[in-house]
């Protein structure tokens, strides 16, 4: 597999782009729309979902501008491209001629020298000063106790558990970044998925099964006039995006990843 040598240190070409991958999507979305706007949730749950598929970055953008390229070259336009999902069909087409190119290939291929500004990672700590993470880890702590007096007051026990045990694993690598050299931002981001993980299993049985099942009806209800045209596994990560999202706005808890920063 294609490498290249980051603080040392060997780093395959399918991670180069794993902390820019949201941003890069959505300045590339807005910047081909012409106009600015907000992504919304929805849209945020299906890149959430092309990233959780592995879809590289300079797939989903080549597949952005290949789409914006065939609207462009409608000689009447009735409608605003409003939503990342109007590209969901070319991302999946992309990916499934990527994959297709794959086979039989020993290497992946290295991004062209147009996707240069995608690709190039900079080391981990040009990317994440220790003051900034600081600042981000501090901001998920304070609200995760806000989370925590919550979960309290709603008798959500298990919730409030899980919570607190997350705080203090957050105290330990807030104390192990401030006595480290160099920051692994790979591994604190699993660190931060594996909390993120830890405190929506506890919300999801703190909800229970009826509520959950009305958060589904709620994702497939917004992606009704997208189902039949998107990928089944894509779909349904899309739906457990969409209810873990939910969940973190009903119980006030923090996104803890690094591409929130």
């Amino acid at each position: 597999m294609e490498s290249i040598e980051v603080d040392g240190g060997p780093v395959p070409a399918e991670q180069l782009n794993y902390f820019n991958y949201f941003t890069e999507v959505e300045e590339e979305f807005v910047r081909r729309r012409g106009k600015q706007m907000l992504i919304s949730p929805l849209d945020w749950a299906l890149v959430e979902s092309w990233k959780d598929a592995g879809i590289p970055l300079h797939i989903v953008l080549r597949a952005i501008n290949e789409a914006f390229d065939a609207y462009d070259a409608r000689g009447q336009k009735f409608r605003k491209v409003n939503s990342v999902f109007y590209c969901q069909q070319a991302v999946e087409s992309a990916f499934a001629e990527y994959r297709l190119a794959q086979v039989g290939g020993g290497q992946t291929p290295v991004a062209s020298e147009g996707e240069s500004k995608s690709t190039r990672r900079p080391s981990d700590e040009e990317t994440f000063p220790k003051d900034v993470l600081f600042g981000f880890l501090k901001k998920c702590d304070d609200e995760l106790r806000l989370a925590a007096l919550q979960a309290s007051t709603h008798g959500a026990t298990d919730l409030k558990n899980a919570i607190d045990r997350a705080r203090m694993r957050m105290t330990e690598i807030i104390a192990e970044i401030e006595t480290s050299t160099r920051v692994d931002a790979e591994a604190l981001e699993r660190d931060l998925d594996g909390l993120d993980r830890l405190i929506l299993e506890a919300a999801r049985e703190s909800l229970g099964l009826e509520e959950l099942k009305k958060l589904r009806a709620e994702a497939k209800s917004h992606l009704r006039s997208y189902r039949k045209k998107m990928d089944e596994a894509i779909y349904e990560q899309t739906v457990q995006n969409f209810i873990a999202r939910r969940l973190r706005e009903m119980n006030n808890i923090p996104r803890m990843s690094l591409f929130y920063l």
